[in-house]
């Protein structure tokens, strides 16, 4: 029973903090295509505004 205990407690620790590094993840996926090559500066600069407002900022996000 102690062991089930145990490994309930750490699953819950591993799924808490993917749920807190889901967004900066998603974010950091994001932000490679700003940084590519192909990518003017005002586009880069477009698609770092659209990550930060739409992945960390949620502001699209339907409740």
């Amino acid at each position: 029973m102690r062991y089930v205990l145990i490994a309930v407690v750490i699953l819950s620790l591993i799924i808490i903090s993917y749920i807190f590094a889901s967004n900066r993840l998603a974010y950091n996926n994001c932000m490679i295509q700003a940084k590519s090559d192909y990518a003017s500066k005002k586009g880069a600069e477009h698609v770092a505004a659209q990550c930060k407002a739409f992945i960390l900022e949620k502001i699209m996000v339907k409740n």
